[in-house]
């Protein structure tokens, strides 16, 4: 027999993925049966999953998501406060929680929708176990950015179809990812089986109360999302020169219902954001008491209202 190429995918891993089709679990192929191949393969259906850059790939594509893979490549190191002079991750990230970040020390974590890995740093650097998932191939500059923590596990897959197994995690957190799905409420809902009894999720969705706001950008989205990504990022440079008119009380006001725009005071940030805001497919905008009722109806205790936007914790009973 040869020699298993377990080293490609950490053990740690192996035990918590679970195939989506048959519910079987996945080991390493020996290698001559690989072709030179790493691939994991399902003990049950015999389902065979590529793993390149030590990253198993349970899609073929990033699918709807190709704005995102664009996004991360370009900006890849802009949010990690391992490359800031601020920690400006760290803080939002704590504004997630409704306990010390501290507490995360030894704990399993999702991070469902990873990008980058801004908020899975954090989550490390707390002492966390953290599984990072996400569609898109931000995956691989999480992989560049946090290659060295041996407590990160990484996993391109849908949020939709995840393969894990159910309640495997103490923490699951999605911070603006899910409003990107074709469906927010569904993918919160399949994220909390991953929970453990007494483990929590918490998520950050975009908030619909500005209509102005929300009204203007979806109208230049029905131009933008259709624009290549090249010309988007142009037009979102825009950011920079804008942002000093933008501060003044009135045009402020008159531009951001004309042409809204990131009003974060990191120049690179800013143009990050307004991009976000003009490419993606999906983008949907909820209220405190529709995500609520999401929590309700999965069962939830202890929910908690959070910042910023619409923003929630709550613990699996």
């Amino acid at each position: 027999m040869g020699r298993l190429r377990v080293q490609t995918v950490k053990r740690d891993l192996l035990d918590l993925l679970e195939c989506p089709r048959c519910g079987g679990s996945f080991q390493a192929l020996p290698e001559p049966m690989n072709g030179g191949l790493d691939r994991i393969v399902c003990s049950g259906c015999a389902e065979a999953v590529e793993v390149r850059g030590s990253i198993p790939r349970f899609v073929r594509s990033d699918q709807y998501v190709k704005s995102f893979s664009f996004e991360w490549t370009r900006f890849r190191t802009t949010q990690m406060d391992s490359h800031q002079a601020d920690p400006e991750s760290l803080r939002r990230f704590q504004q997630s929680l409704d306990e010390p970040i501290g507490n995360l020390k030894g704990k399993r974590v999702l991070d469902a929708g990873c990008g980058a890995g801004r908020f899975a740093e954090v989550a490390l650097e707390a002492g966390a176990r953290v599984v990072g998932v996400d569609l898109s191939y931000a995956i691989d500059a999480a992989h560049q950015n946090l290659s060295n923590w041996e407590s990160l596990s990484l996993i391109q897959a849908d949020l939709m179809d995840l393969p894990l197994k159910a309640g495997s995690f103490d923490l699951v957190y999605s911070l603006g990812v899910l409003h990107h799905t074709p469906d927010a409420k569904r993918a919160f809902l399949k994220l909390v089986r991953f929970l453990k009894a007494g483990g929590k999720i918490s998520i950050t969705l975009y908030a619909g109360y500005n209509k102005v706001y929300v009204k203007a950008a979806e109208g230049w989205r029905k131009l933008t999302t259709r624009l290549p990504h090249r010309v988007v990022y142009g037009i979102s440079t825009l950011a920079v020169p804008l942002y000093p008119l933008y501060r003044l009380p009135v045009v402020g006001l008159i531009g951001q219902a004309l042409f809204p725009i990131s009003m974060h005071p990191k120049a690179r940030w800013r143009v990050l954001d307004t991009f976000d805001c003009y490419t993606p497919r999906y983008q949907s905008y909820h209220t405190h008491p529709e995500v609520f009722q999401w929590f309700q109806e999965a069962g939830l205790t202890d929910v908690k209202v959070l910042e910023p936007g619409i923003s929630m914790i709550g613990t699996r009973r």
